[in-house]
C-alpha cells in the first residue's frame, strides 16, 4: 500500500479515481486506479509518474507534433511530427530512434533465377519527405548449383527516392557453413537503389556469404521499401535465421539533417 491523496476529478470520495498524488510526489495518473478510501492506493507505486497500462484503442501516453524548442534543454524530450528526439546533457539533442525492426526466425529459402528477389520476404512501407538511417546484417547460404556468379544488392518499391547512400562489407567462401571466417572480402559504398555487384565471382556448388550494410535514404513520395538480391540461375541461396533489417527516420528530406549542436 502506498500513501496518497487522492485527487478525485470524477466524484468526491469515490473509490476510483482518474488522478493520484502520493506524500511524496509521486503522481499515478490513469483511468478508474483503485483507492482503498481516500488514503492508500491498492498495489505499489515505485515510480513518480506511474501511467496505467494501454488498450488496443488507448495508448498510455502520446507526444501531440509541435515545433521544437529554439534551444533544447537537458532532460527534454521532443516530438516534430517525423522524429522524437531527447536532450541528454547541454543543449545536445539526439535522435531517439523509432526503429522499424525486422528479424528472421527461420531462414527464408530464395528460388532459383538470375532476377531481383525479396532478401526477407517482406518489404517496409516509408513516409514522404523523410530521411531514414537503416542497416542490415544477413548471412546466406547456398548448396547447390555450380554456375560462376556474382551476388548483386538493391532496393525497390513504390517509394521513390531522392538519394540513398550506403556502405557494404562482404565476404564469401566456397562452402556451405554455419560459420564465416577468414574470406575473401569486398568493403566499399554504394549510392544508387539499382542493383549493384558486392560479392566476387563464385563458382562452387555450395557456397555462403555474409552481408553487412549501414546507410541512409532520402523518400521524395511515400511507398514500400524492399532490400533485394540478384545471382546466377542455378541454385538457390537462402538468407540465415537471426538476419535482421531495421530503419528509423532522423530528419526531413532537402536538406542537410542535423541534429545536435553542429556549427
Amino acid at each position: 500500500m502506498s500513501t496518497v491523496k487522492a485527487t478525485n476529478i470524477q466524484e468526491p470520495n469515490s473509490a476510483t479515481v482518474n488522478m493520484v498524488l502520493t506524500t511524496s510526489g509521486g503522481v499515478a495518473v490513469g483511468q478508474n486506479l483503485s483507492v482503498a478510501g481516500t488514503t492508500t492506493l491498492t498495489g505499489s507505486l515505485a515510480s513518480t509518474l506511474n501511467l496505467v497500462a494501454g488498450t488496443t484503442t488507448v495508448a498510455p501516453l502520446d507526444f501531440a507534433s509541435g515545433t521544437n524548442l529554439t534551444t533544447a534543454i537537458a532532460g527534454g524530450v521532443e516530438y516534430d511530427g517525423t522524429v522524437f528526439y531527447g536532450t541528454p546533457i547541454g543543449t545536445q539533442r539526439g535522435v531517439i530512434p523509432g526503429q522499424q525492426f525486422f528479424r528472421l526466425n527461420a531462414n527464408f529459402v530464395g528460388t532459383t533465377a538470375a532476377t531481383a528477389q525479396n532478401l526477407f520476404g517482406v518489404g517496409v512501407t516509408l513516409s514522404s519527405s523523410t530521411v531514414y538511417a537503416f542497416e542490415i546484417e544477413v548471412g546466406m547460404i547456398k548448396t547447390a548449383g555450380a554456375t560462376s556468379h556474382t551476388l548483386s544488392l538493391s532496393f525497390a518499391g513504390a517509394a521513390t527516392l531522392n538519394n540513398i547512400f550506403y556502405t557494404v562489407a562482404s565476404a564469401f567462401t566456397g562452402t556451405s557453413t554455419t560459420v564465416l571466417l577468414n574470406t575473401i572480402t569486398t568493403l566499399g559504398y554504394v549510392s544508387t537503389a539499382a542493383a549493384t555487384v558486392i560479392s566476387q565471382a563464385v563458382a562452387a556448388a555450395a557456397s555462403a556469404s555474409t552481408i553487412i550494410v549501414k546507410g541512409t535514404v532520402s523518400v521524395n513520395v511515400g511507398g514500400t521499401f524492399t532490400p533485394q538480391y540478384t545471382q546466377g540461375s542455378t541454385g538457390a541461396y537462402s538468407t540465415v535465421a537471426g538476419s535482421y533489417i531495421n530503419i528509423y527516420p532522423i530528419g526531413a528530406s532537402g536538406s542537410n539533417v542535423s541534429v545536435g549542436t553542429w556549427a
